[in-house]
């Protein structure tokens, strides 16, 4: 070899190891990692360097060098995916290419709390129900109750379920699960002169049936009508309309006996011989052919009016609830046996404050704070009378 030819050769050597030595260089110049397909470092700058922005490999790490993309011809971070060319954390996935917690689902790879459904088993038993309502058989012959979360249905024994609350159409029972309807009440007849509620005496005979010789039978009618004729009085929730003597209702001992036309108790007022009846007052009181008995042909005859509103006039007493404010001697509650009687201004009793009453003692719940006599209080008897200032107790 000429030493031309050997002098050339060394200069190419060592232009060849500075190159190199640059090389290694530009790969240690990285600021945030090496070679990440050496080192799998996660930011690492890729092989040619990545020291420096842009150096063309083989690069010496100063900006603008080469003619490749920023980064030394391949994308920014070394040529590969940042990270060394995989997944950040070293081509693997973050935390050894397994999934966090060690490559199985967190908490040891079996479902949190044991892999079996949370309480430990099955639920409790479901109510059947919570209201009676939902134990509706649609039979009106049961009661429906939901006990303890149970329907229970439990026959009634007397068929109040199947009443209409109408005695006079049957007594409806409860028969085999449905409403039965009962027997409409009929006539009978039983020794004596009366018959039992709800019903009343039609007529009366003297039989040899009820005593010895003969005694008083009575025909017994159920109170079914709005009007009834009846012997001796009138059953309960009527009143007498008009009264006369029938030999219908004689007996063992006279061959006549009172007879009475009985209206049922309804209206705001009406005309009644002998009295009004509960809830009602004498308005007004007279001497009436209609009202007649055996023993004589007149008898007093009333004008009933309800027992409302905050004042009114009667021949009665006041009744319970009201307070005679006045009394005084009227033709308008006169008799068969007087011209005139007395009357009373009646006056609801007022609640918790005093008033005054004519009269010497006061209702309940009021006591007599003072006494004094006034004409406002007079009768028929005396033009005046006693008055007292009623206290609340």
């Amino acid at each position: 070899m000429s030493p031309v030819a050997l002098a050339a050769g060394l200069v190419y050597a060592c232009a060849a190891f500075d190159g190199a030595e640059s090389l290694l260089q530009d790969r240690d110049a990285g600021a945030t990692g090496g070679d990440a397909s050496v080192d799998g470092i996660a930011g690492g700058g890729g092989f040619p360097g990545s020291g420096g922005s842009g150096g063309a490999w083989p690069g010496d790490g100063a900006s603008g060098a080469g003619g490749a993309p920023s980064g030394g011809g391949a994308p920014s971070g070394g040529g590969a995916p940042s990270g060394g060319g995989g997944p950040s954390g070293g081509g693997a996935p973050s935390g050894g290419g397994a999934p966090s917690g060690g490559g199985a689902p967190s908490g040891g790879g079996a479902p949190s709390g044991g892999g079996a459904p949370s309480g430990g088993g099955t639920g409790g038993t479901v109510p059947q129900c919570t209201s009676p309502a939902q134990c509706n058989d649609n039979n009106v012959c049961t009661t429906d109750s939901c006990p303890a979360g149970t329907c229970q249905n439990t026959a009634v024994a007397n068929g109040t379920d199947c009443g209409d609350g109408n005695w006079c159409n049957g007594d409806e029972k409860c028969q085999a699960g449905s409403c039965a309807a009962g027997s409409a009440p009929t006539s009978f007849t039983q020794c004596g002169t009366s018959c039992p509620a709800s019903y009343y005496a039609a007529s009366l005979s003297c039989s040899s049936t009820c005593g010895s010789p003969n005694g008083p039978r009575a025909t017994c009618n159920p109170a079914c009508s709005s009007s009834v004729a009846a012997c001796g009085g009138c059953p309960s929730g009527y009143y007498q309309a008009s009264a006369s003597c029938s030999t219908s209702c004689g007996s063992c001992a006279t061959s006549n006996g009172q007879r009475y036309t009985c209206n049922q108790i309804a209206g705001s007022s009406f005309a009644a011989c002998g009295g009004c009846p509960a809830g009602y007052h004498a308005a007004s009181t007279s001497c009436s052919t209609s009202c007649g008995s055996c023993a004589t042909s007149n008898g007093q005859r009333d004008t009933c009016n309800q027992d409302t509103g905050s004042s009114f006039v009667s021949c009665d007493p006041c009744p319970s609830g009201y307070y005679a404010s006045g009394t005084s001697c009227s033709t308008s509650c006169g008799s068969c046996a007087t011209s005139n009687g007395q009357r009373f201004t009646c006056n609801q009793i007022p609640t918790g404050s005093s008033f005054v009453a004519c009269g010497t003692s006061c209702p309940s719940g009021y006591h007599v704070s003072s006494q004094t006599t006034s004409v406002s209080c007079g009768s028929c008897g005396s033009s005046s009378g006693t008055r007292v200032t009623c206290a609340p107790n």
